[in-house]
């Protein structure tokens, strides 16, 4: 089945193209543009460097959130426009979960990290011993203090988040913070592809109406719509 995977939940969004649970090409999107035109070229690019046609696609798989709010938006609506041009199914992957299965598996926790903006992250927890990925936490928007209340052993982070926080997960865990990250070589988009692969029937779907974007909290104009009513 070949499925193109697409990541837009913070800036270093990422596009992927599977087939059959192999990882045909995949790239990152370069953050110079907004991502409304540079999603589209690099798709574009993407089929035409494996010379694929959209109608060749059987599917596709995209982050639904957490992640940066316009960034979502845009990845969403590009996802509804391809799946009504070629009515092939789609499956919505956590982007927590997508960020996780990029590192490799281990004796220690994962924890994805993305900018959430007002000095928080937005996080989750997860085991992945016997390489298998199991959430220790649900999806979280807190301050990095509080992540770090909530771990006791050595844990690898991944995501934005580390721009901006690396060095006070470093100062809170010491010894518990583990420096090499061990990881897989994919991109958020393609692990979105290959979550979504594991199981057809059950992540693959028609309904557009069901797809809905994991926000976790209050977009800034949802906040300021309350404060002024």
């Amino acid at each position: 089945m070949k499925i193109l995977g697409i990541d837009t939940s913070s800036p270093a969004g990422s596009v992927a193209l599977l087939d059959n649970n192999r990882i045909i090409s995949e790239s990152k999107l370069g953050g110079s543009k907004a991502y409304s035109h540079s999603i589209l070229e690099e798709v574009d690019t993407l089929l035409k460097r494996t010379e694929t046609k959209l109608k060749d696609l059987e599917g596709f798989a995209i982050t639904n959130g957490p992640g940066s709010f316009t960034g979502l938006r845009v990845g969403i609506s590009l996802l509804k426009g391809l799946v009504m041009a070629t009515e092939k199914p789609f499956a919505a992957v956590n982007t927590l979960d997508a960020y996780a299965e990029t590192v490799e598996p281990g004796s220690y926790l994962i924890c994805p990290v993305l900018d959430a903006r007002k000095k928080e992250v937005y996080t989750a927890l997860f085991n992945s011993n016997n390489h298998i990925y199991q959430r220790k936490t649900h999806d979280q928007a807190i301050t990095p203090a509080r992540l770090c209340d909530q771990i006791s052993q050595p844990t690898v982070f991944v995501g934005n988040g580390l721009e901006v926080y690396k060095n006070t997960f470093i100062s809170c865990l010491k010894e518990n913070y583990v420096h090499d990250t061990p990881m897989k070589n994919l991109t958020v988009a393609a692990s979105a592809g290959l979550i979504a692969s594991r199981n057809l029937k059950k992540n693959f779907n028609y309904d557009l109406d069901s797809l809905k974007i994991n926000y976790i909290r209050p977009s800034e104009a949802e906040l300021n719509h309350t404060v002024s009513k």
